[in-house]
């Protein structure tokens, strides 16, 4: 009788899968702990170089000294101009890939989301830098950006939109309602906190990105501040990357000020994003 409930106990699919969910929940907090060790080690060693001068001043003596207020200035202006010209563009997209059955469409919007970002960088080399004539500047880069988390947020707007319930649709097209009506008036409000949501995401993305930019909107040293939108820029990615490829140790203290201050804003980002998500469970 003993040996039969003991083979029982162990066949039991409830301790089973009690097993499972604990060995899940271990392996996710001791990834989540690793992630945060990686997040503080980047982030402590460059907060005790942090100062006003740090923010407010432009790099002098090589990028050896000064400040990183261009660098600063130079991601904000990229990515608020990505997202003014991505988002309405990925909004609509996400709405006519969740209200009209567009296979091929959704399809090439998945290949996209899959490219790396250098390829969108030499891809807005190629078409706005040179054969637009748009050189080095504020809006080829912006544009590169625009068209790399473009699918990000037509892929969320398509998700979100789709998984509202076909009945609230057929119930709005029986009361008389044209479809412009529809999307307008009641899907797109319904799910305005999934789309501020993604704009973050997108954000998020776009301010970390260092190979788009290089090749499309980014110089070594800027010594004026962008006067237009053809002007090149610093950007905070771009100036990380040519402080550790060009000077090393004598320009330590500045890229870990640098780093410090990027990941800084990729939490930033990030966290109203989440609370965003929070708000709308």
């Amino acid at each position: 009788m003993n040996e039969v409930m003991r083979k029982t106990k162990k066949s039991n699919p409830v301790s089973k899968g009690r097993r499972s969910k604990v060995t899940l929940r271990v392996t996710t907090y001791i990834f989540a702990a690793l992630i945060l060790a990686l997040f503080l080690l980047a982030l402590i060693p460059g907060i005790r170089y942090w100062s006003l001068d740090f923010f407010t001043q432009a790099p002098s003596n090589g990028m050896k000294s000064g400040g990183i207020f261009p660098a600063i200035l130079g991601s904000i202006l990229l990515t608020l101009l990505s997202l003014a010209i991505a988002l309405p563009l990925g909004i609509l997209l996400g709405i006519v890939l969740s209200e009209y059955n567009l296979e091929y469409i959704r399809f090439v919007v998945t290949i996209l989301s899959g490219i790396p970002s250098v390829v969108y960088g030499l891809f807005g080399l190629g078409l706005f830098c040179i054969t637009l004539g748009m050189r080095t500047s504020i809006l080829a880069g912006a544009l590169t950006l625009a068209l790399m988390v473009l699918p990000v947020i037509s892929s969320s707007v398509y998700e979100t939109m789709h998984a509202i319930p076909r009945e609230l649709r057929e119930a709005a097209y029986a009361l008389g309602a044209r479809k412009s009506e529809v999307i307008f008036e009641m899907l797109v409000p319904s799910v305005r906190r999934s789309i501020l949501t993604v704009s973050f995401v997108a954000a998020g993305r776009a301010i970390g990105e260092t190979a788009p930019l290089i090749l499309t909107a980014a110089v070594f040293y800027a010594t004026n501040l962008p006067t237009s939108l053809f002007s090149p820029v610093m950007t905070l990615p771009t100036h990380l990357y040519f402080l550790s490829a060009s000077y090393g140790e004598s320009a330590r203290w500045m890229a870990q000020g640098t780093t410090s201050t990027l990941i800084l804003f990729v939490i930033v980002v990030y966290t109203i994003a989440f609370a965003f998500r929070r708000e709308k469970k």
